[in-house]
């Protein structure tokens, strides 16, 4: 078997320096390229001098490689404290996790064959350029994967919002989620809905709307009309159609609460013209929010 050193140092570099990547963009931190590339070049450089140094086992060893990957920690990021600096040394570990992980995909799924021996993956039987190409798009790929899958997760952080509730001097406090597809509103005045869960706004509501809901005749309009009818609160509530949430032809039974609270701190923002529309099942498979707000109410 032949092993190209000039291949194997120049892959090692590009998947270092990938992991690297990948690895300031987990901690949010901006490095330059040359830092980047310096500390690639260091773990690419401990492999090649393995090679030449096969008999010095010392260098193979787990305390060997937690030395490196601190030097290569301390050299590109340089993080002032210690908290950060071991932050960001177990997002570098669970990079370089994932990008081995891919690595042993390879091996398997690749029918040139391979092997891993004292932590350094050897591949055979393709062109060493083939090779180049092939492993820098499949990493490419994963790259791609994994930050989309952050993005999209630092963005529904973001539209998480807290929100209260007050109804009849009860008021209740709720995580909601800021919908770009809620756009629902009370056919009648126009008013804009927002969707709560009904476990969320329970304690809140008259037992006889109470009831519609656990007795599941939420959707029995004739029931429902007449609930609300003799209701003391009739006029407070609204059945509202709409044509999402799962549903072609629904209702939601909502009520004007005396005021919603959105947001908190400065940004806090108290809204008096709306409904609440509730909702009889979970809106979060996690439970990390319990209602959602369109977007006119935040702007």
């Amino acid at each position: 078997m032949e092993i190209y050193l000039d291949v194997l140092f120049l892959e090692n570099v590009v998947m270092n320096y990938l992991i690297l990547l990948v690895t300031s963009k987990f901690a949010k931190m901006r490095i330059s390229s040359l830092r980047l590339f310096i500390g690639a070049l260091i773990g690419a450089l401990y492999v090649v001098f393995l090679i030449f140094n096969p008999g010095i086992k010392v260098y193979y060893t787990t305390f060997a490689k937690i030395v490196l990957s601190f030097a290569i920690i301390a050299v590109t990021f340089a993080p002032e404290k210690v908290s950060a600096f071991f932050k960001t040394l177990a997002i570098f570990y669970v990079s370089t996790f994932i990008f081995a992980g891919a690595a042993l995909a390879f091996l398997y799924f690749n029918n040139s064959g391979g092997f891993v021996e004292n932590g350094i993956v050897y591949v055979f039987g393709q062109s060493k350029w083939t090779l180049l190409v092939f492993s820098i798009v499949t990493v490419g790929i994963i790259i791609r994967i994994f930050w989309e899958i952050l993005q999209y997760r630092v963005i529904r952080e973001r539209l998480m919002i807290p929100l209260k509730i007050s109804f009849e001097s009860r008021i209740i406090s709720l995580a909601a989620l800021i919908d770009t597809g809620n756009s629902l509103h009370d056919p009648l005045t126009n008013t804009p809905v927002i969707v709560v869960e009904f476990k969320a706004v329970r304690d809140i509501l008259p037992q006889e709307i109470q009831g519609i809901f656990e007795n599941s005749k939420e959707n029995d309009l004739f029931s429902v009309t007449d609930i609300i009818a003799k209701s003391t609160w009739f006029s407070r509530f609204r059945v509202i159609p709409f044509t999402s949430l799962g549903k072609e032809n629904g209702m939601l039974i909502g009520f004007k609460p005396d005021y919603i609270e959105i947001g908190e701190s400065e940004e806090k923002k108290g809204v008096n013209d709306v409904i609440v529309g509730i909702y009889n099942r979970a809106l979060s498979k996690n439970e990390r929010y319990k209602a959602l707000l369109g977007p006119e109410l935040v702007g």
